[in-house]
């Protein structure tokens, strides 16, 4: 083969001056795709940009159009089979990466370097196909800020200092930022995620509750910190014996394993009554549609419904972060069905079931109860105060069990966690005839201060009952209240853990290292401007948008609407630069300048203003010699002048002069025109010398 079919000659690399900075603004732009997209996708990319420096900086032979389009059919082919289309958010990302890479290695003309430039800032909005943290924000204004400054030098004249293109592309973003403030809050938002939801696969980030609950689950959460939502109250915080976060609810029993509920039909929203408290929840994925929300909900959001056994479900299962406004109503039993006159025969049927080799020692302890207690509250009592007294304990680390796991905890350990006494006080109220279930949710959380919100932790899951009293309905009983209070009244801080257990580091801050200090000190931060990038950024939902319109009486589904409120804002923005400019050229103009201005306009009058072309000493002369009786206040001003403007002075001398100035100045009059047709009297457009 020839050397010019796989090969030819580099371009000049005058002609191509800012692709040394293109080659390092790209892959600044595209580098957080290397955590999505395919290795080779990175890979190939690293080996273009590679290659291409070496050409550019040692001037070797560059790849020839023949081995240009090769390469472009292999990677299409490539991103075809590993996705199995071209389309989409993560193959149409994937196929900009490749064909930006090949479009460096190929550019041998200035307009190549500007289209991939271009399609760089495209690189920057994929971005947020696969993640809007906030770093991926400041990332973006780094990617940004590098591509404008190639962009500054592929169209200088001479190579640019680094600091001037930092000063100027910074400049340009800065004079972006109210234009791209300006369409972030007055462009119609679109509904759902742009171009449509990512493919929901099996690594999607979920939360640590699931539907179905086994002994030692919620036990194992403990150890995990991550965060499972943040709540912001709108008035009073209630105290922490009260932050049930009602999750899910479980009637159904095999012996072992909980699982909630499916199809429990939808009921009315309750009626507000008396004072509520009012949050938002800003919840992290979890994949199912059940929403935690505050005991009793009052309001809840519009995508949401109450189900009859008093749980909340979301239209559409939770793939992503999203944020939510509802409101409580404490005074009211959670799960309050006291308007109710009795529970229905199948719901009473699936609260009372129990497998029939289930638990054979607490069905023959509940026996005994229901023996000598008719009244199903003494029951309740005297199964809490079984868990109170001795030998049972709360442990952090529940043992491993064998055999029935509720008459093994019951009888034989002693041990559990939340999940254990919930299931077993629900096993034990069942025996005795009184229907109860289990409620899954969070309990608690740790009220961070920077920030004014809760913070619930995968590790404040809890378990909890409740029980069918007729005449009240359905009552909520925590037995880990009866056990470990402390855990009740101060959420996951109040534990002590037992001899030989260990809390987990991020719980006790004390007696750590100084090196785990400063990585909880860290997250705390890396968390509280997380959380407000979301509230303030990320949640900006169409319906945050909708009522900042009606605010103003508009409509942001309405072009006329959006129309206003574009012109409204733009036009703001053009008068307040504008003001803006006014101003900074007054207060820019020194004493001397605004004398100088202030006589010229005094003389426009009569012909004799200041020119741009000419000094203050040739400009006093002219108009001495037409006004001779002038020339001495005249030859004065020009000296006063000079000497504010130019003269090495102190800061007293500098005083002195102006007033000297000022006095000179005022004793110069206006004289009127000799005639009405001096059409060469002109304003200076620029009275600096």
């Amino acid at each position: 083969m020839r050397e010019g079919w796989l090969t030819r000659p580099a371009p000049p690399r005058e002609e191509l001056r800012g692709l040394g900075i293109a080659l390092i603004a790209l892959p600044v732009a595209a580098l957080p795709h290397a955590w999505y997209q395919p290795a080779w996708v990175t890979l190939l990319m690293a080996l273009a940009v590679l290659l291409r420096g070496w050409v550019h900086w040692r001037g070797t032979r560059a790849p020839s159009l023949w081995v240009m389009s090769l390469l472009a059919l292999g990677a299409g082919a490539m991103t075809l089979a590993h996705y199995g289309t071209l389309f989409g958010q993560e193959a149409g990302s994937a196929l900009l990466l490749v064909m930006i890479a090949l479009k460096l290695l190929e550019a041998r003309s200035r307009r190549d370097v500007v289209i991939a430039l271009f399609l760089g800032y495209f690189v920057i909005v994929t971005t947020y196909f696969f993640d809007q943290a906030f770093w991926i924000g400041l990332w973006s204004l780094l990617g940004a800020l590098l591509l404008t400054a190639a962009l500054v030098q592929l169209h200088a004249a001479r190579p640019l200092t680094p600091g001037y293109l930092a000063r100027r592309a910074g400049t340009m973003l800065v004079h972006a930022l109210p234009f791209m403030l300006i369409l972030f809050i007055v462009f119609p938002r679109i509904e759902g995620p742009l171009w449509g939801d990512r493919e929901d696969r099996d690594d999607t980030a979920q939360t640590g509750l699931s539907d179905q609950m086994n002994p030692g689950d919620i036990a194992e959460l403990l150890q995990d910190e991550t965060v499972a939502a943040r709540v912001e109250f709108h008035g009073e915080i209630p105290p922490t014996r009260a932050q049930y976060w009602r999750s899910m609810v479980m009637t159904d029993f095999d012996g072992r394993q909980w699982r909630a509920d499916r199809g429990d039909s939808s009921i009315e929203r309750p009626a507000v009554e008396g004072d509520t408290v009012d949050y938002t929840v800003t919840l992290e994925p979890t994949r199912s549609r059940y929403l935690p929300v505050l005991e009793y909900p009052a309001r809840l959001p519009d995508d949401a419904e109450l189900r009859a056994n008093h749980q909340v479900i979301r239209d559409q299962r939770i793939t992503g972060r999203i944020q939510y406004t509802a409101s409580a109503d404490l005074t009211r039993p959670p799960g309050s069905d006291a308007d109710t006159p009795a529970l229905d025969p199948e719901t009473r049927e699936r609260a009372l079931a129990l497998p029939p080799s289930a638990a054979p020692q607490a069905r023959a302890q509940a026996g005994l109860w229901t023996a000598t207690h008719d009244d199903p509250r003494a029951i309740i009592e005297t199964a809490l105060a079984r868990f109170s007294g001795e030998p049972y304990r709360y442990t952090l680390q529940p043992p491993q069990t064998t055999g029935d796991h509720t008459d093994a905890f019951l009888f034989d350990t002693h041990a559990g966690y939340c999940e254990h006494y919930a299931s077993a006080f629900a096993v034990l109220m069942r025996a005795a005839g009184i229907p109860a279930r289990v409620v899954t949710g969070y309990h608690g959380g740790e009220w961070r201060e920077r920030g004014g919100y809760l913070r619930l932790r995968n590790a404040d899951a809890h378990a909890w009952n409740e029980v069918w009293i007729d005449g009240e309905g359905w009552r909520r009983v925590d037995p880990t209240a009866a056990i470990a209070p402390e855990r009740i009244e101060q959420g996951l801080q109040g534990l002590s853990p037992s001899e030989g257990e260990q809390t987990p580091d991020f719980l006790r801050r004390e007696g750590l290292s100084w090196l785990q200090q400063a990585r909880f000190e860290l997250q705390d931060w890396r968390e509280f401007i997380g959380f407000r990038w979301e509230t303030w950024v990320l949640a900006f939902t169409p319906e945050r948008q909708q009522r900042l319109f009606e605010r103003f009486g508009l409509d942001p589904r309405d072009w006329r609407s959006v129309l206003i409120a574009l012109g409204v804002s733009f036009g703001t923005l053009a008068a307040g630069v504008a003001l803006w400019l006014l101003l900074r050229g007054r207060e820019r103009r020194d004493p001397a300048q605004r004398a100088l201005y202030r006589l010229s306009r005094r003389l426009r009058g009569a012909g004799l203003a200041h020119q741009p072309h000419e000094s203050v000493d040739a400009w006093v002369r002219r108009v001495a010699a037409a006004r001779p009786q002038d020339r001495e206040a005249l030859e004065a001003f020009a000296r006063h002048y000079n000497a504010l403007r130019f003269a090495p002075l102190d800061r007293q001398g500098r005083h002195e002069q102006r007033q000297a100035l000022k006095a000179t100045l005022a004793r110069i009059p206006r004289r009127r025109p000799a005639t009405d047709t001096d059409s060469d009297a002109q304003t200076p457009a620029d009275t600096r010398l």
